[in-house]
């Protein structure tokens, strides 16, 4: 053969040889691509039985998206093929997937072991006050944990377990609040007890004019079954709490009692510093002293308080932001303003607020004069002495104050009045009508302030005193 024939002889078996290679490869690369993708099907299948039996989507959706992305790409003849089998991504997906199945199971299952321990814990705890059937209600529970085997299975035990607890525990709250009232009622004397009891509470009702709620109706009834022997038990534990619930009515009729007079005097005060919003704080303030005499319940007692509060924070954030600036007669320097209307007094340096205080004024018939005056004399202490004889309207025994400031000739002072209660100060003080406290003409200052007004003010401090 020449050396040119076994030449094409050679390239043609080479040519061959490397035909058949491709062809082989083909081959190994379509097989390597149908494996891929029918492993790549049966992990979605199982990824949509997954989510369909319980495993969140959140946990399969980026394993899916994960596939997506890191597929082979290419046909199954593609060269792509011959280097890789995809089988290190279906192997790494396959575990992330029995571990979200797993994870899916495990936060069921830590649900629902949860809800036995807390169904073990109270049953042992609060089996007395448990029906026999409601106490034997979870003992099957552990059999049917152990016999689920899906996400959503055990899923579906929690709901009912849970509100099977909740109601047992409801039951041993209302036993255990049944056993306490029954204590209370033996505590109050037992029925006669309550009886007392319910009698004063109804007159004070009635007095405070307050809703008594049904304590009259379980009252008669109660008294009706010790009359006959019948049983009291259950009427005297709903009387019990009817007492209680009115109990609370009477205490926050009394707090708001008590928070009415502040909020009037603070409205006062702030009428006679003239705030932007005095006139419109005034209004609401007698609008809710009137709900307050005619609220008879708790809730509208409750809401009434609301309001209160909201009117308080109200004058104070007024009084706060308009606490200088103010025209006031006298000059620039201290001033006294007292205003009999309001009985009030506001002390103002270079026309700023720094202090008040609610004062009592003259009585009728010794009512304080108007005008402008100006501290001319202090002592401290001093005797208040009357020019009138005993007996008249005007007489009263020789009388030592701690701090005393004349500002109009003829005896009239700002003074402290150690005898008048220092919360009877404000509007209506000069009306007293047993003259127990009211003034002769001199304007009475709480004693907890005239200390320090006495020495806050120097002789020739102007003193307007307004109508």
């Amino acid at each position: 053969m020449s050396p040119t024939r076994a030449a094409r002889f050679a390239a043609v078996t080479v040519a061959g040889c490397l035909l058949a290679g491709v062809a082989g490869m083909t081959v190994v690369g379509s097989d390597r691509s149908s494996a891929f993708d029918a492993q790549a099907a049966s992990l979605e299948q199982t990824w949509t039985h997954d989510v369909a039996v319980g495993v969140p989507a959140s946990s399969i959706a980026p394993l899916r998206a994960r596939l997506s992305a890191k597929r082979p790409r290419g046909q199954s003849w593609s060269p792509i093929w011959w280097t890789t089998d995809g089988q290190g991504l279906l192997a790494s997906l396959t575990r992330a997937t029995n571990a979200a199945y797993a994870a899916a199971m495990t936060v069921q299952r830590d649900r629902a072991e949860l809800i036995l321990f807390d169904w073990q814990l109270e049953v042992g705890q609060q089996q007395t006050m448990l029906s026999p059937a409601e106490a034997a209600a979870g003992n099957s529970w552990p059999a049917e944990l152990s016999a689920a085997t899906t996400p959503d299975q055990i899923a579906a035990l929690v709901g009912p377990w849970q509100v099977q607890l909740d109601t047992a525990r409801t039951d041993v709250a209302t036993a255990q609040q049944q056993a306490m009232i029954q204590a209370e009622v033996a505590v109050a004397g037992g029925p006669p007890g309550l009886i007392s009891q319910a009698t004063a509470a109804v007159s004070q009702a009635s007095q405070d004019n307050l809703d008594p709620g049904e304590v009259p109706s379980l009252l008669a009834q109660l008294q009706d079954e010790e009359a006959t022997g019948a049983d009291p038990t259950q009427t005297s534990d709903l009387l019990y709490t009817a007492l209680f619930q009115l109990n609370q009515l009477f205490s926050l009729n009394d707090e708001l009692d008590g928070e009415m007079r502040p909020l009037e005097m603070l409205a006062d005060q702030a009428a006679a510093e003239g705030t932007p919003n005095s006139a419109t704080y005034l209004s609401e303030y007698q609008t809710l002293d009137q709900s307050f005499l005619g609220d008879t319940t708790y809730d509208e007692l409750d809401a009434l308080q609301s309001q209160e509060i909201g009117l308080q924070s109200a004058i104070n954030a007024d009084l706060t932001s308009d606490l200088c600036g103010h025209q006031v007669g006298g000059g620039q320097g201290k001033v006294i303003t007292v205003s009999i209307t309001f009985q009030e007094a506001v002390f103002y340096d270079n026309g700023c607020v720094v202090n008040a205080t609610p004062v009592t004024t003259g009585r009728p018939g010794f009512a304080t004069e108007t005008g402008s005056f100006a501290v001319f004399y202090k002592a401290s202490p001093f005797e208040m002495i009357t020019t009138y004889p005993p007996g008249s309207p005007g007489w009263y025994p020789p009388t030592w104050v701690q701090w005393a400031m004349e500002y109009e000739a003829g005896g009239f002072f700002l003074h402290d009045a150690y005898w008048e209660n220092q919360s009877a100060f404000g509007p209506g003080s000069q009306y007293d009508v047993d003259q127990d406290w009211a003034s002769h003409g001199c304007i009475h200052i709480p004693t907890s302030l005239m200390g320090w007004l006495y020495d806050w003010t120097p002789l020739g401090t102007p003193v307007i005193v307004t109508s």
